[in-house]
């Protein structure tokens, strides 16, 4: 066993200039009873100052070794209203209006796309879009970081959102009258 200021090492001593079958790599003879750690090693215990700065060297210099993978920056955008899955989007520098609609899933089958509303996030400027023309004219409008595309509901949505709740108010309005009539029979 060899002792220092950290703790006991069991190891076993060898004679100076002695290495015995089996102990290459784990341990070099240096002088008379001394023995220097090889860093491939664990010491149990504590682990000696050596082997600690060793293996953070091996750890970074796998690090730098590894290449360099330049990544593109992410910016936010965002689209409401009726598009398959509202909200906010990642995407790159500089992506069109369709693309993000794109990636939102794309209009509703309620979707006004004749009134689609671009709010600029530099400038909070309103631009109003329609969606249908720009597609068939080949025109594309880049997006900024920040941006709001809201796409509106289309007429045919809001009256039939108002039918519905006419139709709601109509039975109820049916059930009370006909428990009325019941009732005063």
């Amino acid at each position: 066993m060899v002792k220092d200021e950290r703790g006991t090492l069991n190891l076993p001593r060898r004679r100076e200039g002695h290495v015995a079958k089996g102990d290459m790599g784990r341990g070099t003879v240096c002088g008379r009873g001394s023995l220097v750690r090889s860093p491939r090693l664990p010491i149990t215990g504590r682990r000696s100052l050596v082997s600690v700065v060793t293996a953070l060297l091996v750890v970074a210099g796998w690090a730098l070794a590894q290449p360099a993978q330049p990544q593109a920056p992410v910016f936010n955008y965002y689209v409401w209203g009726q598009v398959r899955n509202p909200g906010a989007y990642n995407l790159g520098a500089s992506p069109d209006i369709v693309e993000l609609l794109s990636a939102a899933g794309g209009p509703t089958e309620y979707a006004d796309t004749r009134h689609v509303v671009l709010i600029r996030a530099t400038t909070q400027q309103r631009v109003n879009i329609n969606l249908k023309k720009m597609l068939f004219s080949g025109q594309v409008i880049s997006l900024s970081p920040g941006d709001v595309v809201l796409v509106p509901n289309s007429a045919w949505y809001s009256v039939q959102e108002y039918l519905s709740i006419t139709t709601t108010l109509v039975s109820v309005a049916t059930l009370i009258f006909t428990i009325m009539t019941w009732v005063a029979q």
